[in-house]
């Protein structure tokens, strides 16, 4: 079935995904959605999930790219796991995609004009996450600091002539360090910086290849036929629900460091492998919305609760 990324062309976490439909070479469906609230075409299906980006594919909802990889693996082709690091690959991209990617924010945006971002961005950001333009550029030297030490560490890991972190295949870990130099040389006040990044050995090359896999095979979809793909029935639920949880319990799922309402479904899934709600969705049908566990946060609601409307 045709995976659906619901996206805009500057964020980071969709480059990674759209590079990840590059490295497995598979065609996938876009579908453009805003970068600020509000979101109908994306919310709808996932209750009040607004982060970029969401890839939905048929009634399954998958939210963050700790969930999104893995069900792009699932589907086939070259694995975004290979061996030798193999699930190392997890822990590689969680660190670049976790406290790198809050140093690379400050380094792509430490020295933009808040003139540059938009009134309505940065209302947007205030609001959801606690965006400080004033704190963000006094902490840019330092945060610059950190995203160059990723580059050095990423130099020195292809320095014995390896052509990705992991060997002659690229995976998980790549993209997610990719990714993040992306949006540093995506934003020209950054342009030095990235340069820097760059310059260190063996990076630029790295960076190349990785670039070269392309984007797959993109094809444009309205948000109304997407919605039709999500008439079909989920897959089967794998894995548990680990205590205090219990399976069947309404619960809404936020995420660590937003201000977002919280998604709002029946509990299906709870474990180390990641989070399952089912949800209810207007010309659609039941669709089960998939999270990461690591980053959400899941509050136990009166059963009698009903989901709220889409944001």
């Amino acid at each position: 079935m045709l995976p659906i990324l619901y996206h805009y062309d500057a964020s980071p976490f969709a480059e990674l995904v759209r590079a990840a439909f590059g490295v497995k070479g598979i065609a996938w469906g876009s579908v453009m959605v805003p970068n600020i609230l509000p979101k109908p075409d994306q919310t709808r299906l996932t209750g009040s999930y607004a982060r970029t980006p969401m890839v939905q594919v048929g009634a399954d909802i998958y939210c963050d790219t700790g969930a999104i990889l893995p069900a792009l693996e699932a589907l086939g082709g070259r694995s975004l796991y290979p061996a030798p690091l193999g699930p190392l690959h997890r822990m590689i991209a969680s660190w670049a995609n976790g406290p790198q990617f809050l140093a690379h924010v400050g380094a792509a945006m430490g020295a933009m004009p808040a003139d540059a971002m938009g009134e309505g961005f940065i209302k947007d950001r205030q609001a959801r996450f606690g965006m400080d333009l004033g704190q963000l550029g006094k902490s840019a030297p330092h945060l610059t600091g950190q995203a160059m030490v990723a580059s050095a560490w990423l130099s020195d890991t292809l320095a014995d002539g390896r052509a990705f972190i992991g060997g002659d295949a690229p995976g998980a870990g790549d993209l997610a360090l990719y990714s993040n130099l992306w949006f540093v040389a995506a934003v020209p006040f950054a342009a030095d910086t990235a340069a820097a990044m760059l310059a260190r050995p063996h990076v630029a090359d790295w960076y190349a290849r990785l670039a070269g896999f392309g984007h797959g095979d993109r094809q444009e979809l309205t948000a109304d036929a997407a919605l039709a793909h999500a008439s079909a029935a989920p897959l089967p639920v794998s894995g548990g629900v680990d205590a205090p949880f219990a399976a069947g319990m309404m619960v809404g799922v936020a995420q660590e460091g937003n201000r977002d309402a919280p998604s709002v479904g029946r509990l299906l899934r709870c474990d180390a492998g990641g989070i399952v709600i089912a949800r209810d969705v207007d010309g659609a049908g039941t669709v089960h919305v998939h999270f990461p566990r690591l980053g959400q946060v899941i509050t136990p609601l009166p059963s009698r609760e009903r989901e709220g409307p889409a944001a």
